[in-house]
């Protein structure tokens, strides 16, 4: 991947690669050859490993019925108008503490990224106005989701250390 590619896709999945997945949206391949050595911020998680959990067959059932819902409500929706990607409103801190702690692991040019995304955001809604065409994140299935590997480990390290602690 090239360096003009990393502000587009953002660092981490430029640093793991990309699982590209016909007709559904790209994942930063973190969970599959990441060590504790390579967590950014130095956040090695409770466990001391990283084990790749494969998907629940129940999730992927909701996958298959959400994500053609997802891929005509979002190119609609304010947020797009915004010029938010998927995660940016999709992982939100207020309605979720482990968002937090996700965003705490990414890559600090992707939060950075992010930050000024919403921060734009906020300002073209107070403008009440919308983000030029070419600043848009229309396309859902090409979209990298820059969050979700992330959040996605957190609640697996949550629900070990609650399995431990309920040992």
């Amino acid at each position: 991947m090239s360096l003009a590619q990393v502000g587009l896709v953002g660092k981490t999945a430029a640093r793991f690669g990309v699982q590209k997945i016909p007709g559904r949206m790209s994942i930063p391949k973190i969970g599959h050859d990441l060590t504790p050595e390579m967590l950014p911020k130095s956040q090695v998680p409770r466990s001391g490993r990283i084990d790749p959990i494969p998907p629940n067959a129940a999730w992927r059932a909701l996958d298959k019925v959400m994500f053609p819902i997802i891929k005509f409500y979002y190119p609609r929706s304010i947020q797009c108008e915004y010029g938010l990607r998927f995660d940016d409103w999709y992982y939100n801190q207020a309605n979720d503490r482990d968002v937090g702690v996700a965003l705490s692991r990414i890559d600090d040019i992707d939060l950075q990224l992010r930050n000024f995304r919403g921060f734009r955001a906020s300002q073209l809604a107070i403008e009440r106005s919308v983000a030029p065409a070419e600043e848009r994140w229309e396309e859902v299935v090409g979209e990298v989701r820059y969050c979700k590997p992330w959040f996605e480990q957190v609640r697996r390290e949550k629900a070990e250390a609650e399995a431990w602690d309920n040992y």
